[in-house]
């Protein structure tokens, strides 16, 4: 037999096979209580490359990246194996719902339009969930969209930094016996800006999405935080740093986390942007917002930032010098095959 005649006849493993083992080495995340919501299989790490499963709550996404994921990968087939092995007795999780989000390798060729997968209320197996649910993580509960697009409202592998923001928010509180003022830039759904606000910290959230703002309104409302207290801002991060740096603004800390690209808008005023390019002067002016001793948390997946070391350039470039470096958390246990999508670095600017 040749090459290409092995290739062809070479057995794909399923989801249904492949995820017992992927639940087991995430069991004492499961079992911890802490969330509802987590990664349960991770892609080529778990064995099937380009392929991704989330659990939040009571329905899963199983993410399916086109040119990576296996050619003869049946996403209908795939999705009712993972409901069943999500769903048996033994596993411990109340999965009723498969939903399938199909990434394109060039969603450029899409023109903006979506596949009806990911905006129907009808699973790809299973039965069809609300139109969000609420899921815990923590001390708080965040609300998520199982078919709201491409996103669900909630990016899991910051739920370690959101506990980390938190804790930072206590203990700066306690030292200075006032609430931490807290920026959360590209807020998105306002997770981090929730997770600092019950700790009674007053928080910023800006977005460039007002629907996205008022996702995270009703995050704060799901906690029991009156949004009246906190500003939520539609605007350009660099639009609000400098209407903040005429209005005199001050900050304790400030969380960066933006998109890898996000394209512009000149009649409302928004610029495009790009982590590779951009983040250096990101973190540069984000620090003429601190208060002495100031803090900032910055994060990124794009994937030439998450090299070693280079996150850590791209800050020292921004700052013209080199900040106090400060401990966070490991990589949560159901990302921890995924270290290099993601890179994150907190620092205090002296």
């Amino acid at each position: 037999m040749n090459g290409h005649a092995a290739r062809r006849n070479t057995r794909i493993a399923s989801l249904r096979e492949l995820l017992p083992a992927a639940v087991d080495r995430r069991r004492a995340l499961i079992d911890s209580g802490v969330t509802e919501a987590f990664r349960v299989f991770s892609g080529d790490v778990d064995g099937l490359p380009g392929v991704f499963v989330d659990v939040l709550g009571p329905g899963a996404v199983m993410i399916v990246h086109e040119g990576v994921a296996p050619a003869a990968f049946d996403a209908e087939r795939e999705a009712a194996g993972a409901l069943e092995a999500l769903s048996g007795p033994s596993v411990g999780l109340s999965v009723r719902a498969v939903y399938h989000k199909p990434f394109a390798r060039d969603r450029s060729r899409m023109g903006g339009a979506l596949p009806s997968c990911v905006t129907e209320a009808a699973p790809c197996a299973g039965e069809a969930l609300p139109e969000f649910v609420l899921v815990r993580e923590h001390a708080w509960t965040l609300e998520v969209r199982h078919y709201d697009g491409l996103s669900t409202g909630l990016f899991l592998d910051q739920r370690e930094n959101r506990r980390w923001v938190a804790r930072w928010c206590e203990l700066f509180a306690r030292k200075h016996g006032t609430p931490a003022r807290v920026l959360n830039t590209f807020a998105y759904t306002c997770g981090f800006s929730v997770a600092a606000a019950k700790t009674g910290a007053i928080t910023t959230s800006v977005d460039v999405s007002g629907r996205y703002l008022d996702w995270g309104k009703r995050n704060f409302a799901h906690n029991a935080i009156d949004a009246a207290d906190h500003r939520f801002a539609k605007m350009d991060t660099f639009e609000f740093i400098a209407y903040a740096r005429r209005k005199g603004l001050v900050f304790d800390l400030v969380v960066l986390d933006p998109p890898s690209f996000a394209a512009g808008n000149k009649k409302k005023g928004v610029r495009a942007w790009s982590s590779v390019d951009d983040y250096a002067r990101l973190v540069g002016e984000a620090a003429t917002l601190l208060s002495a001793g100031g803090v900032i948390l910055a994060s990124t997946n794009t994937r030439e930032l998450c090299r070693p070391g280079r996150l850590e350039r791209e800050i020292v470039k921004g700052l013209g010098r080199v900040p106090r470096g400060l401990k966070l958390p490991e990589v949560p246990a159901d990302f921890a095959g995924e270290k290099e999508r993601f890179a994150a670095r907190a620092f205090a600017v002296m």
